[in-house]
């Protein structure tokens, strides 16, 4: 850990942290299983040495990571933001996870950034919003933000100890960010895995709930998306496009698609993938990659995001009919 940043993080860190008695931990919208892992890891671990927590996420969290948060203590900001808003006005510091900077966190993030609590990024992501925070610990050489959480836990604490449901959410991120372990994945990864489950993190009590926990609408849709793969085999490329009305015939909810993005991947001769999610007022993108194809290059440019080399996420506001012009425009840029 110590390679990553220099003792000044920690010697930051450690003032802040014992001039503090309530701590806000937030995450992004939409979070997903690296968010609610770390936001419930970290979360955990400071309420056992006595601090006073609250967990805040701008938006629910898909129904497949209900597990990781049992006790319903995840403020949604959303749904009680009186709550929420509280918390922050009296919190001594703020922990913001698994974001580049407040921006991801929408409403919830302007608040976050005008309080006046000592604030903290823990972030893997890209580009990190430097200014917006009293302390950084931020980089892309790591799997996942569970992952950075834990080992900053661990060189701030050498000696901890953590629960099974802290291994068990920390792992749950590591396992969802890497694709399984496919991804982004390095020495200090399968470390802190081993760590993790030494911890008593399940692997397979993590695994049936985040793989084999759907709902029959959520497998009914993934039958419509992988026969409504196109293709563009001059690019490499297969896209998966669900419209509005595909998401009401089959009764989405939040979370309903994680994964899809990966799907064409499968298919021989296919280095990357798209998906395009149709909201109410945007089409969501998430870009998927093989080898060294450069996918946060065309989401920063096209697609208004950003994100790793294999993995980046963005969104368009023009009309369905944009799609695959824009898409072939952009994978232009990147493939020979």
């Amino acid at each position: 850990m110590n390679d990553l940043f220099p003792k000044e993080h920690f010697e930051s860190w450690l003032k802040a942290v014992e001039k503090s008695r309530k701590i806000v931990l937030g995450t992004h919208v939409n979070p997903d299983g690296d968010a609610i892992g770390a936001l419930v890891g970290l979360g955990l671990f400071l309420k056992k040495i006595g601090f006073e927590v609250t967990l805040v996420s701008p938006t629910r969290y898909p129904e497949f990571l209900s597990f990781l948060d049992p006790g319903h203590e995840i403020v949604v900001y959303s749904q009680d933001g009186q709550t929420a808003e509280q918390a922050i006005k009296e919190a001594d510091m703020i922990v913001a996870l698994d974001v580049s900077g407040f921006s991801r966190m929408d409403a919830l993030g302007k608040i976050m950034l005008n309080s006046k609590a000592f604030k903290v990024l823990i972030d893997h992501h890209t580009d990190p919003v430097n200014k917006e925070f009293d302390l950084v610990f931020s980089t892309t050489r790591i799997s996942s933000t569970c992952e950075l959480t834990y080992r900053v836990i661990k060189s701030w604490k050498a000696d901890a100890v953590l629960s099974k449901e802290q291994a068990d959410a920390f792992l749950a991120g590591i396992i969802t960010d890497t694709n399984q372990f496919a991804n982004s994945v390095y020495p200090g990864t399968f470390r802190v895995t081993s760590e993790l489950v030494a911890f008593g993190a399940d692997t397979e009590f993590i695994y049936d709930q985040v793989y084999r926990n759907f709902s029959y609408n959520r497998m009914r849709l993934m039958g419509y998306a992988l026969q409504n793969i196109r293709l563009l085999p001059e690019y490499k490329c297969g896209y998966i496009v669900l419209p509005l009305d595909v998401l009401a015939k089959f009764g989405y909810s939040n979370g309903d698609t994680e994964g899809f993005v990966n799907l064409p991947l499968a298919i021989s001769g296919i280095s990357v993938s798209a998906f395009f999610l149709q909201r109410a007022d945007h089409i969501k993108v998430s870009l998927r990659s093989k080898g060294d194809i450069p996918v946060n290059g065309i989401a920063r440019e096209f697609y208004q995001g950003g994100g790793h080399l294999n993995a980046s996420a963005g969104k368009m506001e023009d009309s369905m009919e944009e799609i695959e012009p824009l898409l072939k425009k952009a994978l232009g840029t990147i493939i020979a």
